[in-house]
């Protein structure tokens, strides 16, 4: 249980780090590519994450890594990043082969203090992040039905945090926005480099894994 005091702390922090971001357009080659996602026991109340980096074009595994702990905070929406975010930390520290952008199942700046999984990462890992999520936060239209359609993504203040993106033909878009070191336009792109079927390949990977996690623990 987590008091109304607690969280309005909570996102103070939030709109602190998100005043750190870097949101500028990604310039440099992406050779290595990562994907970051969790999964859940919830019979023993733990948390894993998997991160796997892929080297480009062919998306060659070069390195995975797995962090297990137990879930110290409740889920929250718009505060997923405390409770997922150190059980990353942990898996990323194991990493030896640094991606140049990492992926991230979740939010960016598309949130409302700018600070969704994604960004909170990468301000405090002072990394380039994409958050890629299956549903949004905000509302939204679809775009055309052709691979690379998007329409923008919205706050309250009619902001553009990110776009609803076609990544193929006919099928359901994803919801994209900038985490850190990164802007809407780069993410674009890197997230269509990255894509063969609906999910960026690294997330597909990340996703895969995670799941694994617990079968064999």
């Amino acid at each position: 249980m987590v008091e109304q005091a607690d969280l309005e702390t909570l996102a103070k922090l939030q709109e602190r780090l998100a005043s750190r971001l870097e949101l500028k357009k990604y310039v440099k080659p992406v050779n290595l590519v990562g994907g970051a996602d969790c999964g859940y026991d919830k019979k023993k109340e733990r948390i894993g994450a998997s991160i796997v980096v892929l080297r480009l074009p062919d998306f060659d595994i070069v390195e995975t890594s797995q962090a297990i702990q137990k879930v110290k905070f409740p889920y929250v929406p718009t505060f997923l990043s405390f409770r997922e975010g150190p059980v990353f930390f942990d898996a990323f520290r194991k990493i030896k082969k640094k991606p140049e952008v990492t992926f991230f199942d979740g939010n960016g700046i598309a949130h409302p203090r700018r600070m969704g999984l994604a960004s909170y990462i990468g301000i405090l890992l002072g990394i380039a992040t994409i958050g890629c999520a299956k549903n949004p936060l905000y509302p939204f239209l679809l775009p055309s039905e052709n691979r690379g359609a998007y329409t923008s993504l919205l706050n309250d203040k009619q902001e553009k945090v990110g776009v609803c993106l076609r990544t193929r033909t006919g099928i359901k878009p994803v919801f994209v926005s900038p985490g850190n070191r990164t802007d809407i336009t780069s993410s674009i792109e890197i997230v269509l480099s990255c894509t063969k079927f609906r999910i960026p390949e690294p997330l597909r990977v990340a996703h895969r894994l995670s799941r694994e996690i617990f079968r064999r623990t």
